[in-house]
């Protein structure tokens, strides 16, 4: 090809099951992602040299069982792309612990911005919001928490707790990270 180099998409044959299976929020100044070429997946996650391995840790999140999923849109303004993702989970039970959990999210947001690591129910794991690939800063990828909310509930079995809504604009679809859960969960 002369202008552009193209690739083809295929996969096996066989289902596909969608919704999250689990989260985990970490700050993206600790972590260090690694991938064998530009475009691969992400195949190991490290801290950073300097990082505090008390507080530099993949944070879970437990949300309502079936109730989060991870959603992107992409939009073009003459060669300029953009695309917009989000996470949607609902916390359940308005408490103080939920109180101080969207404040941390509020303010790292604001001033540091948020990572994600993002695990589907069919096992693939995707990271949002990353700024440390192969130990090289990548241009800026803010996330924060915006467009959130929450309710009682009026009857004993309407739902209690917050619906939270991350965002992130960037400029491209979510690299995966190959390495596995356990991977992530070794930082928790």
């Amino acid at each position: 090809m002369l202008c552009v180099t193209l690739q083809s998409y295929k996969r096996a044959c066989g289902g596909v099951t969608g919704g999250l299976s689990r989260l985990w929020a970490f700050d993206p100044a600790d972590f260090d992602f690694t991938q064998v070429a530009t475009g691969d997946p992400y195949t190991v996650v490290a801290r950073r040299a300097g990082a505090m391995p008390a507080t530099a840790k993949m944070f879970p999140i437990k949300f309502q069982f079936k109730e989060a999923e991870r959603t992107w849109k992409q939009s073009v303004k003459s060669c300029s792309v953009k695309y917009e993702h989000e996470i949607k989970a609902q916390l359940p039970q308005l408490s103080n612990e939920l109180t101080n959990f969207l404040k941390s999210l509020d303010a790292a947001g604001c001033c540091c911005g948020l990572g994600f690591v993002i695990q589907h129910n069919d096992g693939k794991i995707f990271v949002m919001g990353e700024r440390y690939v192969n130990a090289n800063t990548i241009p800026f990828f803010e996330v924060k928490m915006d467009g959130s909310d929450g309710a009682s509930g009026k009857l004993y079995d309407d739902f209690n707790g917050a619906n939270v809504a991350i965002k992130g604009d960037y400029t491209r679809e979510l690299y995966e990270f190959t390495g596995g859960a356990t991977a992530i969960e070794g930082f928790e």
